[in-house]
């Protein structure tokens, strides 16, 4: 008998947890992908300078940088639309995917034209720290166990 209604405040109510779930998600999400990328990078750095010397290492850690930021952005933008509809919240993370990977096929291209930096080395660099930074996030994601509320 006292069901409660569906009105503007039970909307308000039902947005609001929905963003803390979000927020909730998008922070293990950056911890479970940030600790193991970079762990990677410094790895990643460390055999650069060893096989490639200083040029090496300066390219390496410019593409483990590039690569930290660039999957940083993932998480954030969900935290940044965790109050709007979900729908919302999933079209602008395939936006800021396709952003990304265009982003960083433009870097890759302009740094080969102006052959500033060893793009294999780069690559080399960026490639393992973006994948164990996906690994990681899928993984603190699929651990998370936040139950989803229906609508």
């Amino acid at each position: 008998m006292n069901e409660p209604t569906a009105g503007p405040d039970a909307e308000e109510r039902l947005a609001a947890a929905v963003g803390a779930q979000v927020h909730q998600v998008s922070t293990a999400m950056l911890r479970g992908g940030l600790v193991p990328a970079a762990v990677v990078a410094v790895i990643v750095v460390v055999l650069a300078g060893v096989l490639a010397g200083g040029a090496g290492l300066g390219t390496a850690v410019f593409g483990a940088v590039v690569a930290l930021a660039v999957c940083v952005l993932g998480p954030l933008v969900m935290r940044w639309t965790a109050s709007s509809a979900p729908v919302v919240v999933m079209g602008i993370a395939m936006i800021s995917l396709v952003t990304k990977l265009a982003v960083l096929a433009v870097l890759l291209i302009v740094l080969d034209r102006l052959e500033l930096v060893d793009t294999r080395i780069f690559a080399l660099a960026l490639g393992p720290v973006a994948l164990v930074f996906v690994l990681g996030e899928t993984v603190a994601f699929a651990r998370a166990k936040i139950p989803t509320i229906a609508a």
